[in-house]
């Protein structure tokens, strides 16, 4: 095996994710009409019970406003409701609602049936743990105290 060239192994990793997004998000626009960048956040209000706005901006990765403006979104759609933080009257949490749990779930049968197609066979089921906690210790997740189950 020669040296490895980080520029093909970055393009291939971001190639991978590309499919996977693509794929699990065609079967949920298809089955649910539901957006994979829908279903992120909600993922993490269902982990989180107490779930503020900043803990969806840290588990995305993203800024206090685009979490703010994705859980407007998720209100909308009639999946999540603020309720209000009984420690800081100047904030909310995020909730799911029935329907919001609903959608989790079958959202998230969406999500293992397609990583079991598409990279269980591969890898197998104990590689495709260690490939799981390899990403985590990637991220940094167990590191920064951060919930690995989230996403």
């Amino acid at each position: 095996m020669g040296e490895l060239d980080h520029a093909v192994l970055f393009e291939r990793i971001v190639r991978l994710q590309v499919d996977l997004f693509d794929a699990v998000d065609t079967r949920l626009r298809r089955e649910l009409d539901l957006l994979l960048i829908a279903l992120l956040p909600l993922r993490i209000v269902a982990a989180h019970p107490g779930c503020r706005v900043q803990d969806v901006a840290d588990g995305l990765g993203i800024s206090v406003g685009g979490a703010s403006k994705s859980a407007d979104r998720l209100e909308r759609s009639g999946w999540v409701r603020r309720v209000d933080n009984p420690s800081d009257r100047r904030s909310s949490m995020l909730e799911l609602t029935a329907a919001g749990k609903r959608m989790v779930a079958a959202g998230s049968a969406i999500v293992r049936e397609e990583m079991d197609a598409r990279l269980a066979p591969i890898l197998g089921t104990r590689e495709l743990a260690h490939f799981a906690a390899d990403i985590d210790r990637l991220l940094g997740l167990h590191q920064n105290g951060r919930d690995s189950d989230t996403l």
